[in-house]
């Protein structure tokens, strides 16, 4: 090896020797974060996710939690979905349950608030939804039981 190589490869050492603590902190930010991650993948669609009160069954217990998906078309409609978040004794959570109400989808409607509240025997949903092609609105009501079964329709008041 020439004595020029030797000079170009103590140069280039000394330069890395220079910038590795300027480079340290950005190689230190290419680290796996699942939460990150999986939040960064989260469909787009979904654009309203909301705690919606707390249940407890055979032991388990957790929180209810309410997404609205909508389209992307220029008057968008809803989906709306409710999930059952249970808390493990260590502290871990994990998606018990995830229904979908169809019925809401079917209808071509928007979601534009809701308001829940929980009790032993569910959930207590009241849904304000905006009919996009005539640009109403109108009230509808879903009562989740805690074994996953509901009924969603009109609001009756």
């Amino acid at each position: 090896m020439t004595k020029s190589f030797w000079r170009s490869a103590a140069r280039a050492a000394a330069a890395l020797a220079i910038a590795a603590p300027l480079l340290a902190p950005i190689a230190g930010t290419a680290h796996a974060d699942g939460v990150s991650d999986t939040i960064s993948a989260l469909d787009p669609s979904v654009q309203d996710l909301r705690i919606a009160g707390s249940w407890e069954k055979d032991g388990r217990k957790g929180v209810y939690r309410l997404l609205v998906a909508r389209t992307a078309a220029p008057k968008p409609t809803a989906r709306l979905f409710v999930q059952w978040i249970a808390t493990g004794v260590d502290g871990s959570v994990q998606v018990e349950r995830s229904i979908e109400i169809t019925e809401l989808a079917e209808l071509k409607l928007d979601v534009s608030d809701f308001v829940a509240e929980s009790d032993p025997d569910g959930l207590s949903v009241f849904v304000e939804v905006v009919d996009p092609a005539q640009d109403t609105d109108q009230s509808y009501e879903l009562f989740v039981d805690d074994d996953g079964t509901y009924r969603f329709g009109p609001a009756s008041n």
